[in-house]
């Protein structure tokens, strides 16, 4: 009997514990994504000879893939965003968390910055997927539409960030969460799970043998096709 009941309060313990860590907020995460493998595909190449007030490249040049911005800026300062105003649930009730010093909101605001303007990296023209390839032209405004309602989203975080008011920044980081999964609904592409990339852009993927997975089809093309009329009804 005594073993039964310490089983049963380690059991109470280790359940408590993972409620207590359940973050309830949108979008929350703990991950660091900023501790991920980068893409294994080659990178830029290097340009080893300095720049002069004549010679050398003026354009943006992107270094990086989607990916690596994605683990490495995107990510770490969405949760930033998230996390700042989150409640929690343990043994001892609901608590509710947000930023409570100039120090804590100082914080959001870097977060959200960051966010916003990674979303503009995004859209430089040359950046590629690791999966995936670079977006396809048929795409290119519609990819660009979505980054940068990712960058809207975190402006108005931004903006409500430095009136120090947590009540709308957890709304603003519902929208923030939302214009996420939308662009990763279409253009995040899962090597190893083909069945996950119906409907999505493909780029340079090709699905494996015997996937019945479909390419989503150019916003244009979509529109151009024209409605199937309705059946008539049968008498």
């Amino acid at each position: 009997m005594r073993r039964f009941y310490w089983f049963l309060l380690f059991s109470l313990a280790l359940f408590l514990g993972g409620v207590a860590s359940a973050q309830q907020g949108a979008g929350g995460s703990s991950e660091d994504t900023r501790a991920a493998a980068p893409c294994n595909l080659p990178g830029a190449a290097a340009i080893n000879t300095p720049a002069t007030d004549t010679t050398g490249p003026s354009a943006m040049a992107p270094k990086g893939y989607v990916k690596d911005l994605m683990n490495y800026m995107v990510m770490p300062s969405a949760a930033g965003v998230w996390n700042a105003v989150a409640t929690s649930t343990d043994q001892t009730g609901v608590h509710e968390s947000r930023p409570q010093t100039d120090d804590d909101w100082n914080k959001v605001i870097a977060s959200a910055t960051e966010l916003a303007e990674s979303t503009n990296l995004l859209m430089i023209t040359g950046r590629k997927r690791c999966v995936g390839g670079a977006i396809p032209e048929a795409f290119a405004t519609d990819w660009r539409r979505k980054a940068r309602e990712v960058g809207e989203a975190a402006n108005i975080a931004l903006i409500v960030a430095k009136k120090h008011d947590a009540d709308a920044l957890g709304e603003a980081g519902e929208r923030i969460d939302v214009s996420c999964d939308q662009c990763h609904e279409r253009y995040q592409l899962l090597d190893d799970d083909p069945t996950d990339n119906n409907a999505k852009v493909w780029g340079t993927w090709k699905p494996k043998a015997g996937s019945k997975a479909k390419p989503a089809v150019p916003p244009s093309a979509a529109a151009a096709s024209p409605a199937k009329p309705a059946a008539a009804p049968k008498s």
